[in-house]
């Protein structure tokens, strides 16, 4: 999973986006945000290929999350036989 720092300037209120991602959403973009997250696709999708997009990001955030447990375990059990 890729992610991009992106920074909102504070007085101006305007970000600028990675080459990158807007080479794969194009010039013109919807956003859906809600209280903690934001997601933007280009406006000539179907919502059916968005809804489809966001789960394999979920899948990728959830498989995330799944190694940090992992990592957290793995020291803790190092600390646990070396302390």
């Amino acid at each position: 999973m890729v992610e991009f720092k992106i920074r909102i300037h504070p007085e101006q209120h305007l970000a600028y986006i990675p080459k990158e991602i807007a080479e794969t959403l194009g010039r013109q973009v919807k956003a859906v945000p809600n209280r903690t997250a934001v997601l933007l696709y280009p406006e000539n999708i179907s919502i059916k290929q968005v809804i489809k997009s966001t789960r394999i990001i979920l899948q990728d955030l959830e498989h995330a999350i799944d190694l940090e447990s992992h990592v957290r375990k793995r020291r803790f059990q190092e600390k646990k036989n070396h302390g």
